[in-house]
Order: structure tokens, then sequence, then C-alpha cells
């Protein structure tokens, strides 16, 4: 019985083929370029240090939506140094993070997007974060 079930799939898929070649159908109302301005950027992250000892990790994912295109070719260009600079931008808080507290995201936010916008040189890209994670 499996035999000819199996038997029959070659000629299955040979008919199926151009149905599943096909392009996939364009999406219907608004948001179609919203994937085309978000550029992710890589997860960056600090260390929580306590008495000369490392207590945990702070990572942050996060990506920046920028509409205008040369900006955003200039933000894909910068991702490394971007994602350096948000990174010492995090050990900074983490630093005076206190012991057994949650982050702040209504400080640490707008301290990560001034650093966007200073290392793109302009304003126009607004940060994202997507997930913080501590360990």
């Amino acid at each position: 019985m499996l035999r000819r079930a199996l038997l029959g799939l070659p000629s299955l898929l040979l008919l199926a083929g151009p149905a599943l070649a096909a392009a996939p159908p364009a999406p219907s109302g608004g948001g179609g370029n919203q994937q085309a301005s978000f550029v992710r950027l890589p997860v960056f992250t600090a260390n929580i240090i306590r008495s000369n000892r490392t207590r945990g990790v702070m990572s942050v994912e996060s990506g920046v939506d920028v509409p205008d295109p040369k900006l955003r070719t200039r933000i894909a260009l910068l991702t490394p140094r971007l994602r350096s600079d948000l990174a010492r931008r995090l050990a900074l808080y983490t630093g005076n993070l206190a012991p057994g507290a949650p982050p702040n995201l209504d400080l640490l936010v707008p301290i990560l997007q001034k650093q966007v916008d200073t290392t793109a040189g302009q304003a126009g890209a607004r940060l994202l974060v997507l997930n913080i994670l501590i360990n």
C-alpha cells in the first residue's frame, strides 16, 4: 500500500511544480514597504559588574527604522561602528544599574537613540529595541 502511494508521488510533484514556482502574491493593503525600511542590528552586550565580579550580561536585540533610502544605506554601512558605539553606551548604563533592579527602558532607549543619531551624523533613524535579556 505504501509502495503505491510512493510510486504516485513523482508524478504529483511534476504536476505541482509550476504552481509551486509561481511568484507569491503581492501583499494587499498598507505596510508594503515596512520591511524595506528596517535595518536589523547585531545583538550587542554589556557586563553587569558588582563587587569586582561579573554578575551578569545584558544583551540587547534591536534594529533601526530608516524611511530615507540614502540614510538607510549609510546606516547599513555603519552597522559595525553603530554596534560598537551602542555597546559602549550600554556598558556605561549597566555600570550604574542598581543591584537587582530591572533595566529602565524609559531612561535607556533615549540614550541609545541619541547615540544612533550621533553615529549616523543626522537624525531620521529610529531605534527599535526588540528584546533585552539579562543573564
